[in-house]
Order: C-alpha cells, then structure tokens, then sequence
C-alpha cells in the first residue's frame, strides 16, 4: 500500500501525529487549521475525533499547506457554538469567528503569508509586502521575519543547526539571493542593524550584487527557506571562540 494510500485512510489523530513526527509542533498545526493548540492536543490525545479537521489535517500532510478552512461547530438550532475565551477575559466562553471554506490565493490588503512544511522538518514562509514605504504591512512584515528568525534559532540542537536561505523580490521585479546563514548568526546579524530585518536584506543584497542598486526599490516579497544541517566542526570552533554565543537576554560577546 503507498503512503498515499495509506494517509487516505489515516485517522485525525493518526494525520497529527504524522505531522508531529516530521516536526511540526502543536501551534504550527493549530495555527494552520486556526485553531487552539488546546484542540489540537485533544485530537493527538484521543480525547475528540477531530473529524471535522480531518480533510485541512489530509491537506497540510500531502502538500505542505493547507487552504482548506475547517467548519465552526454548530448546535441543532444552526447557531454556532460558544468556544473557551481566551485567559483573563471577563467571558468564560465567546461565540466563534465563523470559518469554512478555502483561503483564497489573490493578493489580499497588500500582504500575504503562506508557510509550507517541508520534509524533514524544513519551512519555507513567503511574504507579499506593501510597497508604500511607511505602510503598516512593512513593520507587519519586520515582525514575522525577525518571529521567523527567532524560531529558527532557538530550534537549535546539539548536533544540528537551523540555516536560513533568503529570496528578495523588489517592485521592479529583480529578484536576489541572500547567502545561506545560521540561523542564531542572521539573529545576530538582524539585531545589530537595530532589529531592521528588511534593512539589514537589502544591504545584504547591495554587499553581494555590488554592480547593482538596491536602494530606490522597496522591498516588496520574500522567501526564506529554513531547513536542518549538521553541525560542522568549523561551526563548533568557531562557537568556542565566542563568535556566536546566544544567552536568554540575547546575544552578547564571550569576553
């Protein structure tokens, strides 16, 4: 029997714990099916079929991604039903966002985020950007590459590092690659031009296409691309010289 096949038949639980077991965490699946990470762990656990997750848990196993939108739950009168209110609110229960259908792939509001789970653990997160220089989804989009960024570098573990390709799009259409990095370096490199993850691309761009400008075209898309790689003995000496050391306050020279 394929894996296809196989996967067809697969239970809720069964599709979560194949998810869990190619590196997606509880919020990464609960995000995608824009659900609680409460919910997701209840399907993991056996504790709910989940069946109304199943055909977006199908989706995301096969592809990557899903578009599909699992349905709110609704009682018999057709009213949907109350949900657990977040912590600290004043409601211990709140009536549901109504959701259902599918994502629809057009540009929406100038900004757009799609994250694909590849194999082996590995993301790929691509980013539509406004091109109004002061418009908000460029702040917006600041914070989800420096998140991104974060994530990656704290998935650090002792035999294998996170790294980082980045693609940048411009509103003239030029599209440039940015160096592979570890992903606690890029952190680094991001933090020491003042948190300006945009910023700091571009000059990335302007060290490496030196023949070409980059500083009259906004930025206006990019893809990054996190993935797992073995730690190298370069990387080891050159951790034990101090030149990359990441502390719970941030990072810092090892002097």
């Amino acid at each position: 029997m394929s894996d296809a096949t196989s996967r067809q038949n697969s239970t809720p639980q069964e599709l979560v714990q194949e998810l869990r077991g190619r590196g997606l965490s509880v919020a990464e699946i609960a995000g995608e099916l824009q659900r609680s990470p409460r919910m997701i762990r209840k399907v993991l656990n056996g504790e709910t079929s989940g069946s109304v997750y199943r055909a977006s848990l199908l989706e995301l196993a096969r592809t990557g991604q899903t578009n599909t939108i699992p349905p709110r739950r609704r009682g018999r009168s057709g009213q949907l039903v109350r949900v657990r209110n977040k912590a600290g609110a004043e409601e211990a229960t709140v009536v549901p966002q109504d959701t259902g259908g599918r994502y629809t792939q057009d540009r929406q509001g100038g900004r757009l985020r799609t994250t694909t789970y590849l194999g082996g653990g590995g993301r790929q997160h691509d980013l539509q950007i406004p091109k109004g220089r002061t418009a908000k989804g460029r702040q917006q989009a600041n914070t989800e590459i420096l998140q991104r960024v974060r994530g990656a570098a704290r998935g650090q573990a002792r035999d294998t590092q996170q790294m980082i390709k980045a693609r940048v799009t411009y509103a003239n259409g030029r599209v440039m690659e940015v160096k592979e990095y570890n992903a606690s370096t890029m952190l680094k490199r991001i933090n020491d031009h003042g948190g300006d993850a945009l910023s700091w691309l571009r000059d990335e761009n302007g060290k490496r296409y030196t023949n070409l400008d980059v500083s009259e075209q906004p930025i206006t898309g990019i893809t990054m691309t996190v993935y797992g790689k073995s730690k190298t003995q370069e990387y080891d000496r050159q951790k034990a010289r101090g030149r990359q050391r990441r502390t719970q306050s941030g990072w810092r020279p090892n002097y």
